[in-house]
């Protein structure tokens, strides 16, 4: 093809028809930019295409890892309204002294006490390797980016505020048991599951379970349930992000 062309031309200049070569020459100047652009244009799609398969990536990923906190979400609920029903029962308790609550407490809510070092679990995997992508630009000024870091600062001031909770806990905890508050507890409780306590025993346990570490941790926690709320506030970001998530991947 190009021999063709260049057979033209030289026709063209020998025959010494300068101005048709000149319009020739334009022509195929103009037919190599077409080329050019065309080769940019297809070059372009096909970055794009490659660019949108990357993002798509990264987003199912923070799908995968939002159906998981999902999850996780149900079960911290779940636990922290247990736990501050048996916190508020706890309290209630101290105040009536009845050994039949003692049992109830220790049989039925004992298993949520506030001492255990529960949290929501967020895993921000799949949005951290978005951001070190260089790919987070792609969705700049969209509703998508919006939910994203509307749902990932939530997550942080939840992860905020149980660490502030569980840190407290854990001071009341090393209390007890630096005082031996714990320790002295246990023969009681299971004198009282045996059915075999003595109205010293029940003085006693009345007398512990006053210990202001004791009643400070319930106190504390019976106030907690602000925590729900910010994880039915999640669960509703949640539930945005995903369908903005899926106008991107499926759209």
């Amino acid at each position: 093809m190009i021999k063709f062309f260049r057979k033209i031309r030289q026709k063209m200049l020998t025959e010494n028809k300068f101005s048709k070569y000149l319009i020739y020459a334009i022509g195929e100047i103009i037919l190599v930019v077409i080329g050019i652009l065309i080769a940019l244009y297809i070059n372009n799609l096909n970055t794009e295409k490659q660019d949108s398969i990357a993002l798509n990536g990264y987003l199912n990923n923070i799908s995968e890892n939002i159906k998981s906190d999902q999850i996780n979400l149900k079960k911290i609920t779940a636990f922290r309204d247990s736990s501050v029903i048996g916190s508020k029962y706890f309290m209630k308790m101290i105040e009536q002294e009845s050994k039949e609550q003692y049992t109830t407490y220790f049989s039925k809510y004992f298993k949520f006490n506030p001492w255990l070092d529960e949290s929501f679990q967020s895993n921000q995997s799949g949005f951290e390797a978005l951001k070190n992508s260089g790919y987070l630009n792609k969705i700049q000024q969209t509703d998508l980016e919006t939910e994203l870091y509307k749902y990932y600062s939530l997550v942080q001031k939840i992860k905020d505020e149980e660490q502030s909770l569980n840190n407290f806990m854990e001071e009341m905890e090393y209390d007890m048991y630096k005082n031996n508050v714990v320790q002295k507890t246990k023969p009681i409780i299971r004198k009282l599951f045996r059915k075999i306590e003595t109205e010293k025993d029940i003085a006693e346990l009345h007398k512990i379970l006053n210990y202001p570490a004791f009643v400070g941790s319930h106190s504390r926690n019976a106030g907690t349930s602000y925590m729900n709320e910010l994880y039915e506030k999640l669960t509703v970001i949640n539930h945005s992000l995903m369908n903005e998530i899926e106008k991107i991947t499926k759209g």
